[in-house]
């Protein structure tokens, strides 16, 4: 993952993506975890006030079922600068949220007894984990501004269609694939600095996400 990561004098500092976000969480999940955690919704955000936010639905399952938590997500913000080890350690802490939701426990606060548990668990385990963040001493991240991505849109002989963001450095090699596949019948490339690809992750080879005709004629129409 080491086109990820920009150097900066000692520091390691990271392009947050979902891709990277996912690679993340499942080391951490092994790691610190055991494998215990399903993979929640993982997404980059722009909050000011909120490193990572943990968020999930509480439902009750049957009439006169129990209630149960369910729909987990994970939000790391991006609008200020983090190293690699801040960020693991910001998804760590909505981690151990996750871990007592997912257990289906209620702790007595936020960070109460359970969390406080579990935290003290993983800083012994060599993290720095801690209760809150002082946001004043980071840096706003230059790239708070809205990105920009290099997509591919494809149809097929099917009339299915499909979104892709390619790593630029990879577009020719990208365009030579696409040669080799003929039930390709058309495609272009735009840059559009919609929000929504931010989610996807950036390849370097012909790999494309599925979407609706809807949406793809929306999303295409985003180019700056």
């Amino acid at each position: 993952m080491s086109d990820k990561i920009e150097r900066n004098g000692n520091d390691s500092r990271i392009e947050l993506t979902v891709g990277y976000l996912r690679e993340r969480f499942h080391e951490l999940n092994r790691i610190f975890f055991g494998g215990e955690l399903p993979e929640p919704r993982l997404m980059v955000s722009n909050a000011r006030t909120q490193m990572g936010q943990f968020s999930c639905r509480r439902v009750r399952k049957g009439f006169f079922g129990r209630i149960v938590n369910t729909d987990f997500k994970i939000k790391i913000s991006e609008f200020f600068i983090q190293t690699a080890e801040e960020i693991d350690d910001t998804l760590l802490h909505e981690m151990i949220h996750f871990l007592i939701a997912y257990r289906q426990q209620r702790d007595t606060s936020s960070h109460g007894p359970l969390f406080r548990k579990e935290m003290d668990r993983l800083n012994n385990m060599g993290r720095h984990i801690t209760i809150s963040i002082r946001t004043q001493r980071l840096t706003v991240a230059a790239s708070n501004k809205r990105k920009q991505h290099l997509v591919l849109a494809l149809k097929d002989i099917h009339g299915k269609h499909f979104l892709s963001v390619v790593h630029p450095s990879y577009k020719k090699y990208v365009e030579r694939q696409i040669t080799l596949v003929p039930s390709i019948i058309e495609h272009h490339w735009i840059v559009s600095n919609d929000e929504t690809f931010n989610e996807y992750a950036q390849v370097r080879s012909l790999r494309a996400r599925h979407v609706t005709k809807e949406k793809y004629e929306q999303l295409t129409k985003t180019v700056e």
